[in-house]
């Protein structure tokens, strides 16, 4: 989308790489949804829509990223957002007033780095939890052919095969007089 901004403007509403973007109305449960500009592309502006955290002070941008993250899945946000017509607003003055904490900055760099790791081996559990689950349905597949073939236990010789017992139920069936189907007499 293009925007037109006057210079004043676009100083105001420009984007530097580090900055945190929220969403500012959605529903109630990606309330705050957060996202980091890295400058991907230059010149970029952000609307009314999305709240804008510029990190300083010591404060690492992908710390306040876990931070938010951590707002929005343990509901948070939704604790101080405002809804009105079915959308949640979080609104600026609700955000600037909301606790952040502050840690050194090199507990943020560890912070962050634990986060990723545990994303990353959450990941992993989900890829082999998907991978197992199409194991499974080939496994089910694979059980009932070796049930319809008779290869699950092992046959007791004793047993009279499938095809005589069907051929048993045949004879009988024939034998016997055929029922009759039709409605019932009303009472």
């Amino acid at each position: 989308m293009e925007m037109n901004f006057e210079p004043h403007e676009y100083e105001h509403f420009k984007l530097e790489s580090g900055d945190v973007l929220l969403n500012e109305g959605q529903s109630k449960e990606l309330l705050g949804r957060p996202a980091i500009y890295r400058g991907e592309m230059p010149g970029v502006c952000f609307t009314n829509t999305l709240l804008r955290y510029r990190p300083s002070g010591g404060i690492a941008p992908e710390y306040a990223l876990c931070v938010f993250r951590g707002y929005m899945r343990t509901g948070r946000f939704q604790q101080i957002g405002k809804i009105t017509t079915n959308i949640a607003h979080l609104g600026a003055n609700r955000f600037r007033e909301l606790e952040f904490p502050v840690a050194p900055l090199a507990e943020q760099v560890e912070v962050v780095r634990l986060v990723e790791s545990y994303f990353a081996f959450a990941d992993q559990l989900s890829k082999v939890a998907s991978d197992n689950l199409v194991a499974v349905g080939r496994l089910n597949q694979a059980t009932l052919a070796k049930a319809f073939r008779g290869e699950l236990v092992p046959q007791n010789p004793a047993d009279e095969p499938a095809s005589a017992l069907l051929a048993r139920i045949a004879a009988t069936r024939s034998t016997e007089a055929p029922k009759r189907r039709g409605r019932r007499p009303k009472v």
